[in-house]
């Protein structure tokens, strides 16, 4: 077993306060530019909207999108608890959003594979990114997913 010291002067003791100084900044600007929560796709403008929603091989109508404002619960019920079932299944988690304030944009899908006529898309969007949504008809009977149409 070796033991190897070496005595530090002041010069070189400076020298390596001054490097860990720029890795602690350098790693603190990495993590603050960061941001933790699960989100993709822009959606700041409509057309940065329709452009995430054609991404999926959806055809929306030329209407206006229904816009509402919605608050995400701080505590999750059960319909939260499934809702967001779908959302971790594409990659997204609306925890990381709770008790947060959204828009939610809803647009009418034209090209449903099995035909259907009235189902919409809704995305979730905070921020100017896409935080969750759905593909769903609204019918009786009607359905809920993700984005991505899974087949039958």
């Amino acid at each position: 077993m070796f033991n190897f010291t070496r005595k530090m002067t002041r010069k070189g003791l400076a020298v390596v306060v001054a490097v860990a100084g720029l890795f602690m900044l350098g790693l603190i600007t990495l993590v603050s530019e960061l941001d933790s929560r699960a989100a993709y796709g822009v959606a700041e403008t409509e057309e940065d909207r329709k452009a995430f929603i054609r991404s999926f091989g959806w055809e929306v109508a030329d209407e206006p999108p229904e816009i509402v404002e919605v608050t995400i619960p701080r505590e999750f019920d059960d319909v939260y608890l499934n809702y967001n079932l779908i959302q971790k299944a594409q990659g997204l988690d609306l925890w990381d959003y709770a008790g947060c304030r959204v828009t939610r944009y809803t647009y009418r899908i034209l090209n449903y594979p099995t035909g259907e006529e009235g189902v919409l898309i809704n995305l979730l969007v905070y921020d100017g990114k896409v935080i969750g949504g759905d593909v769903m008809s609204p019918r009786i009977d009607g359905f809920m997913h993700g984005f991505r149409y899974m087949g039958d």
